[in-house]
């Protein structure tokens, strides 16, 4: 007889209920055989313990989401297709991937999702989604899947959250926020919000005298501000994409995710028109070129100095010996200090392309610069030798990043 792993308890942590019963039973076996594949192919080895299992219960949880048509998983596939014409990132589906069912590319999608989150952000690195031991894994749970498509019970408990008789629209929008915080917290999609509710607190509490409204208001305001990986929605514009359009309580959900999907920081006029003004004056100074570049200090507050700006102003930013300065309507003048060697620009006397095709991946996972500028680079080839180190080939290494650039600025940026 087999070891078991993982046991019901575990299983109704991705759930909104607390109670186990022979679905929930059912899923919990499907989610040890995911660990046990994952210990077949040595996919395991790459994560601890925990992560095993937690890897191996949220990919259950995709089937049963799939089977019982709860529409998380079709959401994102659906909005992916919208924005980029094309179902997921990185693979291509052949003609037998369908919308409704288990696919293999969904599931290498998820292990690479899952392997990024956990394995990825552990090393502070980029994991290939042509890693072979995922492939692997993929093609064994995705044949589990198709073997057990048939008989594979619909989770009902989990369809009523959804259904049409389970209603949102109390004034207190109480089930609502429940809905959404399981789903932000709990739901197999996202990893570790949790732990950013924790660190959350604990900075907060680092300065200010906390109460235990005040901590529950974190545990509620986070679902609602926080830009999720899955294309920088919110959880709560999640949620506007899987509820039914005909659900009576539609527009309650429609009207809460686009007003935390485009809530901003409120500014002041004065901070408006002083921005419009750095991004007009520094505009005009650059004659077209997105990017001007100083080897050191001096010569940045010459240049500002020349154009109008006051030295408080450039004294305030603490200019780097080395830096490239642009400007956008939204942020007024801003400067990048890291990974200059990586901008791939005639104009640009620190670049370097050994440098460059080892971290100019870098710009899409950590925030180098404003998400306008970002693409400007990307459009204009000057982030040309990024690349996610692939055995295929080298064309490969960069269309990974090249062909889902605005996908990676969204999962790894939270912005577009």
């Amino acid at each position: 007889m087999k070891q078991i792993h993982i046991f019901p308890k575990e299983w109704l942590q991705l759930h909104p209920y607390k109670q186990s019963d022979p679905t929930d039973s059912y899923y919990t076996q499907i989610a040890n055989r995911i660990y046990d594949i994952m210990v077949q192919t040595q996919l395991a080895n790459s994560f601890k313990p925990d992560e095993v299992k937690q890897i191996s219960l949220r990919i259950a949880a995709y089937f049963e989401d799939v089977i019982s048509q709860l529409n998380i998983w079709r959401s994102f596939i659906t909005q992916h297709k919208a924005l980029y014409g094309k179902y997921l990132p990185f693979y291509t589906p052949d003609d037998h991937y369908y919308e409704d069912e288990t696919n293999y590319e969904d599931i290498r999608f998820l292990l690479w999702h899952y392997t990024q989150q956990y394995h990825g952000v552990r090393r502070g690195t980029f994991v290939s989604p042509d890693n072979v031991a995922n492939a692997e894994t993929a093609l064994l749970i995705y044949q589990l899947f198709c073997d057990e498509w048939t008989t594979a019970p619909e989770n009902e408990r989990m369809q009523q959250l959804f259904a049409p008789e389970t209603r949102y629209d109390s004034e207190d929008k109480e089930a609502l926020n429940k809905l959404l915080e399981w789903f932000f917290y709990q739901s197999y999609l996202f990893t570790d919000y949790h732990r950013l509710y924790t660190n959350t607190a604990k900075e907060y509490m680092e300065q200010h005298e906390l109460s235990g409204e005040d901590l529950m208001n974190i545990y509620s305001i986070l679902p609602r501000v926080t830009k999720t990986p899955f294309l920088a929605y919110t959880a709560s514009k999640w949620l506007s994409f899987i509820v039914p359009q005909d659900h009576p309580d539609y527009a309650l959900f429609a009207e809460e995710g686009e007003k935390t999907q485009t809530f901003k920081i409120p500014e002041s006029d004065e901070e408006k028109a002083t921005k419009q003004s750095e991004y007009e004056r520094f505009t005009a100074a650059a004659e077209g070129h997105p990017l001007v570049y100083f080897t050191n200090k001096q010569d940045a507050e010459a240049f500002f100095a020349g154009i109008g700006f006051d030295k408080k102003e450039t004294d305030e930013w603490n200019i780097p010996q080395k830096s490239a300065f642009y400007a956008t309507p939204e942020d007024g003048v801003r400067f990048i200090s890291h990974e200059l060697e990586c901008i791939k620009d005639e104009r640009n006397p620190f670049y370097n392309q050994a440098q460059a095709e080892k971290d100019a991946l870098s710009f899409f996972m950590v925030e180098h610069c404003a998400p306008s500028l970002l693409r400007t680079l990307e459009e204009n080839g000057m982030l040309a030798d990024a690349q996610g180190k692939s055995l295929v080939s080298e064309a490969r290494s960069k269309a990974i990043i090249h062909e889902n650039w605005d996908f990676l600025m969204r999962y790894f940026l939270n912005e577009y």
